[in-house]
């Protein structure tokens, strides 16, 4: 999927991790390492069960994992070609019982996604920032989004607004840069893309 090919461009750019205020740069929080560590627990104590690998995988999207998140990714499916259709299920329901939590909706946004329900997963990114407004990835996975389905003004909006929180991400700098490119604006492109690797240089 072109979400994936794009986060692997970006890790190669650059280290990225995750935003804890406004202009700073990305930093996993305690916090989110204790849960990256409880998922990656119950991974270990359940290796195939698809939801566990699959509920590990959307915090690795937004924990600085990308690599890994991935091949969690593709497990699951491994281990139940169906599951897209349940994880869709399971946190549509875990959702309604659960409104105000953000990291429910990342997951429900990105079985959305893996059902090929776009705009839907869009509505959800949109709600994580509702509930949570500096969570970069989602203006990140919003602006990846629109970029597929050819909205590439509407991408490049939502990049801009996560580079408002912070300037300092790669990622988003990367995305620009496509955008610019697929505009037409290969100086501005390839001058965004530069910053990108200034910023990786720098360890963000």
């Amino acid at each position: 999927m072109k979400i994936f090919k794009f986060l692997f461009i970006a890790l190669m750019i650059g280290n990225l991790s995750l935003i804890i205020g406004p202009a700073e740069a990305w930093r996993i929080t305690p916090e989110l390492q204790k849960e990256l560590d409880q998922k990656q627990a119950n991974v270990r104590a359940n290796p195939k069960d698809p939801a566990a690998r699959f509920d590990l995988a959307i915090t690795m999207a937004y924990t600085n994992n990308l690599i890994d998140g991935w091949a969690n990714l593709k497990k699951t499916v491994e281990l139940d070609p169906n599951y897209r259709k349940v994880g869709l299920d399971t946190y549509e329901q875990k959702v309604r019982e659960n409104v105000s939590d953000w990291r429910l909706r990342f997951r429900l946004a990105f079985a959305y996604y893996f059902n090929e329900r776009k705009k839907e997963a869009i509505r959800e990114l949109k709600n994580v920032i509702i509930l949570d407004p500096y969570n970069v990835w989602a203006y990140g996975y919003i602006a990846l989004i629109y970029g597929e389905l050819n909205d590439i003004d509407t991408a490049m909006d939502y990049t801009r607004r996560g580079l408002k929180i912070d300037s300092n991400v790669a990622a988003l700098h990367l995305l620009l840069s496509e955008g610019y490119y697929k505009q037409g604006d290969g100086g501005r492109g390839w001058g965004e893309r530069l910053e990108a690797l200034r910023l990786r240089a720098l360890g963000y």
